[in-house]
């Protein structure tokens, strides 16, 4: 096989649970969400109310003071508490972000190494779901701490789009229908 398989309603995006679903992503039978591929973020490993996530850090995404600029730590953020809260959820059930919180507590640079997040589901309730996250630098210095609030919501019946036999690309976002 070259690459992923698309998944139709009874494949991984239709009928499993969430740690089904992310546990696909990491093994590589499906593609992750295009938003890893733009921001050049890894699903490393997830388990059942957890995911570690983990990108390197360039002078690309300086903020004009110097250091990353904090939306590219909050991407990293918003995809590991959302995984983790993800894979704690039955079939049928996703969420959708309410509220996230950031402290930064040392600027990150691309001498900062790879930045590894791990997010852990905290509290998860019929409605809503609570994750929280510390994102280390290279040498596991605590860089920045962060909560997630969601509501959980039935997974919409059509589920996800299929997913093209191939990775996705930054142009996919350029392309105008």
């Amino acid at each position: 096989m070259d690459g992923p398989e698309p998944q139709g309603e009874t494949g991984h995006l239709g009928g499993g649970s969430g740690l089904d679903l992310l546990r696909a992503m990491v093994a590589g039978e499906i593609l992750p969400p295009p938003a890893m591929a733009l921001f050049g973020i890894e699903l490393v490993s997830v388990r059942d109310g957890g995911a570690t996530l983990r990108r390197k850090p360039g002078d690309y995404l300086y903020n004009p003071m110097g250091p990353v600029h904090g939306s590219a730590v909050a991407a990293l953020f918003d995809l590991a508490l959302g995984s983790a809260i993800q894979s704690a959820l039955p079939a049928g059930r996703t969420y959708t972000t309410l509220d996230t919180r950031i402290s930064y507590l040392r600027p990150v640079t691309a001498a900062s190494g790879t930045l590894t997040v791990t997010a852990q589901a905290v509290d998860l309730w019929e409605r809503r779901a609570a994750a929280e996250a510390q994102l280390t630098d290279a040498d596991g210095q605590v860089c920045a701490t962060a909560t997630m609030t969601g509501t959980v919501v039935e997974r919409p019946p059509e589920g996800s789009p299929e997913k093209p036999n191939r990775t996705w690309d930054v142009s996919d976002w350029l392309k105008i229908s």
